[in-house]
C-alpha cells in the first residue's frame, strides 16, 4: 500500500507537468492566432484591396503600412491619415497603367488619313413620287476627296466635285420592274458638292449632297437643270412620301447611303407633271470608301 502510494505520488508531478506543458502550448497557439487575426484585421482596415494587387504593390503597401505605423506610434499622424499612405501604393501602379493606355490611344489618334476614294456600286436604287422604285446600276462611278480630323473626333470628308462621276440615269443603268427605262430619256447627274463627316468609332457617315439633274429626251426635249439637295446618310432619312435606312461603314469599306430630298416645282409644265412635282425623291447609294 505504501509502495503504491509512493508510486502515485511520484507519478502525479509528471502528469501535472504534462498538463501544464500542454496548456502552455494551447495558450501560446491561441495567442499566436489572436495576433495573426489582429494583423489581418488591421491590414484589411488600412488597405482592403491590397490582396488583389500584384507582388510589387503588396511590397509597397507593407512599406507604407510600416511607415504609417511608426509615425502613428510617434504621434506624428493619426489613424485617419494612415489609409492615404497605404492607398498610395495601389494608386501609383494604376496611374502608371493609365499613362501607358493614354500613350497608346494618342498613338492611334495620331494615325490620321488624308485621302478618301469613293466608288459607287451596282445595287443602287432611286424612287420619285409614287412611281415604282428604279433599280440603278451606278457601278464605275465615284471620285476622290480629302480627309481632315475634327476636334469632335469625327473625320471631315470633302470630295472634289470635278472628280465625281455618277452614271446617268438611262436605259443602260436604270430599270423599272426589270424593264429598262425608255431609251430617249436620259438624266445626267452633275455633282456640285459632296462633303460631310465620318465617325470612325461607329461607322456613321453623313454627307451633304448637292447636284444638278439635267433631263433630256433625245434632241427633242431638254429641261432646265433641276437642283437637288439632300444629306446622304448611313442612318435613316425620311420625307413625306419616301423613307430609307442606310448601313454604316463596315470593316471592308462598304456602306449604304440614303437620302430623301424634297424636289420643288421647276416651272416646266411637262417635267412638273411627269414627275408630279413637288414631291419626294429617294436615293439609295451603295458605295465603297477607301482611305489612305
Amino acid at each position: 500500500m505504501a509502495a503504491a502510494s509512493v508510486q502515485g505520488l511520484t507519478a502525479r508531478p509528471a502528469y501535472t507537468a504534462a498538463i501544464d506543458s500542454r496548456s502552455s502550448i494551447v495558450r501560446s497557439t491561441r495567442h499566436s492566432h489572436a495576433q495573426q487575426r489582429c494583423r489581418q484585421r488591421a491590414a484589411a482596415a488600412v488597405a482592403p484591396d491590397a490582396k488583389d494587387e500584384p507582388a510589387e504593390s503588396l511590397e509597397l503597401s507593407r512599406t507604407h503600412l510600416l511607415r504609417g505605423a511608426l509615425l502613428a506610434a510617434s504621434g506624428m499622424v493619426t489613424g485617419a491619415s494612415v489609409a492615404p499612405l497605404a492607398a498610395q501604393a495601389t494608386v501609383e501602379p494604376a496611374v502608371a497603367a493609365a499613362g501607358v493606355a493614354d500613350a497608346a490611344a494618342g498613338a492611334v489618334a495620331a494615325q490620321t488619313f488624308s485621302k478618301v476614294l469613293l466608288r459607287t456600286l451596282s445595287d443602287c436604287k432611286l424612287a420619285v413620287s409614287v412611281y415604282p422604285t428604279f433599280s440603278y446600276n451606278a457601278a464605275g462611278g465615284g471620285g476622290s476627296g480629302s480627309v481632315s480630323p475634327g476636334n469632335d473626333g469625327l473625320l471631315r470628308l470633302t470630295f472634289d466635285p470635278s472628280s465625281l462621276d455618277i452614271p446617268a440615269i438611262n436605259y443602260q443603268h436604270a430599270s423599272i420592274l426589270g424593264v429598262p427605262i425608255p431609251p430617249p430619256l436620259n438624266i445626267a447627274i452633275v455633282p456640285q458638292r459632296l462633303e460631310g463627316t465620318l465617325d470612325p468609332a461607329t461607322g456613321r457617315v453623313d454627307l451633304d449632297f448637292l447636284a444638278s439633274f439635267e433631263f433630256t429626251a433625245g434632241p427633242l426635249y431638254t429641261a432646265a437643270p433641276l437642283t437637288v439637295a439632300t444629306t446622304l446618310t448611313t442612318e435613316t432619312s425620311e420625307g413625306v412620301l419616301q423613307r430609307g435606312t442606310g448601313e454604316r461603314l463596315a470593316a471592308d469599306g462598304h456602306a449604304k447611303l440614303v437620302g430623301v430630298a424634297r424636289v420643288p416645282t421647276t416651272g416646266d409644265s411637262f417635267l412638273d407633271t411627269f414627275l408630279m412635282l413637288p414631291t419626294d425623291c429617294l436615293a439609295v447609294l451603295s458605295a465603297e470608301l477607301k482611305f489612305a
